[in-house]
């Protein structure tokens, strides 16, 4: 499972860097429709990173049951 979670942020993090370089460089540059698919891809991870911190923040420890 931690090898899961380790692809997952590696993909969710390439994806935000990816998106970032083809705001940068353009749209004209490179395809629309691969600026969006990124795009979406980069929206989702940011979404689930801030899910996983905010949860990992205010989440309750397993050892206090």
């Amino acid at each position: 499972m931690n090898t899961l979670k380790n692809i997952l942020i590696g993909v969710g993090v390439i994806a935000i860097v990816l998106f970032i370089v083809l705001l940068v460089i353009g749209v004209k540059v490179v395809s629309t429709v691969l600026v969006y698919v990124v795009g979406a891809i980069a929206i989702i991870a940011l979404i689930i990173f801030a899910v996983f911190y905010l949860g990992k923040l205010f989440g309750r420890k397993s050892s206090d049951d």
